[in-house]
């Protein structure tokens, strides 16, 4: 939670005093990200708890959780829209599809019910009533990853024109580790070492941090 008031900081103080829809906008992301955390944070009680071989029941405050975190995105989606020179809608449709494909291969999608080398790599076992949620989730963070793939900064607002890119990626790849640790069979509590918890939390903040410099670099 410090690590988002951090890095939300910055970006907050400059939105008070901008009119950039952009700042506001990833501004409004960050902010969601926070809730997101909030709600993230008790559930991870559940994690405690679990029977490694089959579903587990989530609870209502990673719901929430999982709901602020796609706000966050979409936000993301229309800050990165808001300052494109140009968009490659190829490599836009080509990024969502590889990504929402990359999701079905690893199990975040719609899992089967058993893990093999060409579906569910992952071994994810998710309940039938997260299912629908944990699919939009992925289309709207699919959809965040292709638009920052496929824009150029208008206002050459970043250190790097891929800096945008690089943020969407690690938070990609941060919510795998979520998917494995809140779904996974083969992952008991008492497997979650901490090189793994480490990179997880790592891509993350550190994705968000590269995602907020954007902003008045």
């Amino acid at each position: 939670m410090l690590s988002s008031v951090a890095f939300l900081s910055g970006p907050l103080l400059q939105a008070s005093t901008s009119d950039s829809p952009y700042c506001r906008l990833i501004t409004a992301g960050l902010l969601f990200s926070l809730v997101g955390d909030f709600f993230l944070l008790p559930s991870r009680a559940d994690f405690s708890t679990r029977d490694s071989t089959k579903e587990r029941k989530i609870s209502a405050s990673f719901q929430l959780g999982v709901v602020a975190f796609a706000a966050a995105h979409i936000a993301y989606v229309f800050a990165f829209l808001s300052d494109s020179g140009e968009i490659s809608r190829g490599l836009l449709t080509t990024t969502f599809v590889a990504t929402m494909v990359l999701a079905k291969w690893l199990g975040v999608v719609y899992p089967p019910s058993h893990s093999s080398a060409i579906s569910n790599v992952l071994d994810l076992a998710i309940a039938p009533d997260m299912k629908p949620l944990v699919f939009v989730y992925a289309l709207i963070i699919s959809s965040m990853f292709a638009v920052a793939v496929s824009t150029v900064p208008s206002s050459l607002s970043t250190v790097s024109p891929y800096q945008r890119s690089v943020g969407a990626a690690m938070f990609v790849a941060s919510d795998l580790f979520v998917a494995k640790d809140a779904f996974g069979r083969s992952s008991a509590p008492d497997q979650r070492g901490w090189f793994r918890i480490a990179v997880g939390y790592g891509l993350y903040f550190w994705g968000q941090m590269v995602i907020a410099g954007t902003v008045g670099a």
